[in-house]
């Protein structure tokens, strides 16, 4: 029974290891040279909500709709990064 546990626990960091290396290549894959890539219908849908409500990105993290929380919080990471 001990050689069963062993063999199970080197299974298991193997197949870690496995799904590690799946997830890199998948993000990966997701980004191009030149860093993420916004669907051309995206771009700008953020800003046309920051003006048609005129809040600023910071109260817009807060909000109810899901889709726009997700832009605000996107749009503050992003400006973040280097360019």
């Amino acid at each position: 029974m001990k050689n069963d546990m062993e063999t199970v626990k080197i299974n298991e960091s193997e197949l870690r290891k496995v799904i590690s290396e799946v997830i890199s290549e998948a993000i990966s894959s997701q980004m191009n040279e030149e860093g993420i890539h916004i669907k051309d219908e995206n771009k700008g849908k953020f800003n046309a909500t920051k003006e048609r409500t005129g809040k600023p990105t910071e109260e817009l993290t807060h909000s109810k709709n899901p889709v726009t929380r997700k832009r605000a919080i996107f749009a503050q990471n992003a400006k973040k990064w280097k360019k």
